[in-house]
Formats: structure tokens, C-alpha cells, sequence
């Protein structure tokens, strides 16, 4: 009976030995956890550019890489000033498994703004800790993308299909042309001499049959989403265009579309 329970009492130790393995091909290397001891996730965010937060919601999701829904576990943070921001995030230990693959992604928004990690940040297993450092980058906002589409636009009118016209009113004398791709106008230019002195030029651009944006010489430039809100509404030297002043700029716009329109739609019949 003895020698059964020296027996027994040996495995168990092998067994021991197991659970605390060393490295076999580095001996007396320990071997790192299956999974990374405790149930927190704590670290911080820094941005890729420095730039001051106003009032920002810094969104965490602990997700397995294979089934990244639901989140294992997720936490929204208030944070304002200058990173880093730092945080910490609880999750059930018990929903981790040890040969799966764990990320921490995180995001940021403050008001149009957000911050998007470009690299993932590995947690608890295969060697990972739970403690990390992510480095967020802006993103350009949805009016920023605007002006850029608006920029490139005007690049390519030169590859366009082009109409032109002239007319006069009452008070001055209106020189335009304008630019389509597909039978479909995207650019206008209007210019406008005044009888009594003075010339203006204003640049439309239009998406999708839709009134896109509106630049003024040396003046304002208005640009709307594609539901019809204003994203981009922006004054030379600062400031910005009043609501009624916003609404008659769209609705020469308009007036500019159907104009060029029609003159390229003939073109084209021809």
C-alpha cells in the first residue's frame, strides 16, 4: 500500500510540473500562462498626430478575433484634453478560452472626428498580456472628405464633356460653361460682369443629380451631404454664410444644373 501511494503522490508532482512547465527547448525558461493572469484590461490611448480632444468618447471592446460579436466586454470613457488617456476594463475570466485570439479594439469620436487604431492590439493569450499601449489616427471628417472630392473634381473637368452659354439680365451680362461625364453634369462655371462696375465667378459641383458644393470667389464655400445637410459651410477670412443666404446660393445652384443640363443633353443629340 505504501509503494501504490509513493506512486500516486509522484504522478500528481509530474502533473504539477506541468501546469508550471518550463520551456523544454530553453531549460528553465518559464513558459507563459495559456492565458495571462487576471481580469482586467488596463492600459492607454495616445494619438498617431497630437491634437486636444474638446469632448471625446473613447469606445472599448475586449472581442475574440474569430466571433467578435457580441464583446466579451465593452466600456465607453468621457475623455477631453490631451493624451494619453488611460483606462482600465473588467471581463469575466471565465469566457476566455486558451487557444482562441483576443483583441482590445478601440475608438474614439469627438464631434465629427474619429480615431481609428491601424494596428491590433493582442490580449490574454498566446503570449499576450493585459496591459497595452494603442496609438489611434484621425480620420478625416465628412466634411474634409467633401472639399477633397470637391478639389478633385475641379482637377478633372478637363477631361469632360463641355457646354457653354451666355445671357444677360437686367443688371449684368452671365458667361458659363460646364462640365459632364456619363451625360451627367458635375461642374459649372458661372461669371458675371455688373453693368455698373465689377465681376463675381461662382463654382458649382454637383453628385448624383444633387447640388454637392458652392464656391464663391474669393468668397464662401458651402457644401452639402448627400440627405441635404450642410457639411461644409466656411467664409473667406472666417465666419460663416447665414441660413438665408445658404438656401439662395443652393437654389442658384439648382437653377445652374438644369441650365447646363438641358444645354448637354442637346449636345449629345447632335
Amino acid at each position: 500500500m505504501r509503494t501504490y501511494w509513493l506512486a500516486a503522490i509522484a504522478a500528481l508532482s509530474l502533473l504539477g510540473g506541468c501546469n508550471t512547465s518550463t520551456d523544454t527547448a530553453t531549460p528553465g525558461k518559464p513558459v507563459a500562462p495559456a492565458i495571462a493572469p487576471g481580469t482586467a484590461i488596463s492600459g492607454s490611448v495616445t494619438l498617431h498626430d497630437p491634437m486636444t480632444i474638446a469632448a471625446g468618447k473613447l469606445d472599448l471592446r475586449l472581442v475574440d478575433v474569430a466571433q467578435p460579436q457580441p464583446a466579451i466586454a465593452e466600456k465607453t470613457i468621457d475623455v477631453s484634453g490631451d493624451a494619453p488617456f488611460n483606462f482600465s476594463l473588467d471581463f469575466d475570466r471565465t469566457k476566455i478560452v486558451a487557444g482562441r485570439t483576443y483583441v482590445l479594439n478601440a475608438t474614439l469620436v469627438d464631434g465629427d472626428r474619429r480615431f481609428q487604431a491601424g494596428l491590433a492590439a493582442p490580449v490574454l493569450t498566446h503570449g499576450a498580456g493585459t496591459s497595452v499601449q494603442i496609438v489611434l489616427t484621425a480620420e478625416a471628417t465628412p466634411a474634409e472628405n467633401l472639399k477633397a472630392e470637391f478639389t478633385k473634381l475641379q482637377g478633372r473637368i478637363g477631361g469632360m464633356k463641355s457646354v457653354n452659354g451666355t445671357y444677360t439680365t437686367d443688371t449684368s451680362s452671365v458667361a458659363w460653361d460646364a462640365f459632364g461625364e456619363g451625360g451627367v453634369v458635375r461642374y459649372v462655371r458661372v461669371n458675371t460682369e455688373l453693368d455698373a462696375g465689377g465681376r463675381s465667378a461662382v463654382y458649382y459641383a454637383f453628385k448624383d443629380g444633387k447640388v454637392m458644393a458652392v464656391q464663391q470667389k474669393g468668397g464662401a464655400l458651402v457644401g452639402w451631404a448627400d440627405d441635404g445637410s450642410v457639411l461644409v459651410n466656411e467664409k473667406h477670412g472666417g465666419g460663416q454664410v447665414a441660413p438665408a443666404e445658404i438656401t439662395a446660393m443652393h437654389d442658384a445652384a439648382t437653377k445652374a444644373l438644369q441650365m447646363a443640363q438641358e444645354k448637354l443633353d442637346a449636345a449629345r443629340k447632335k
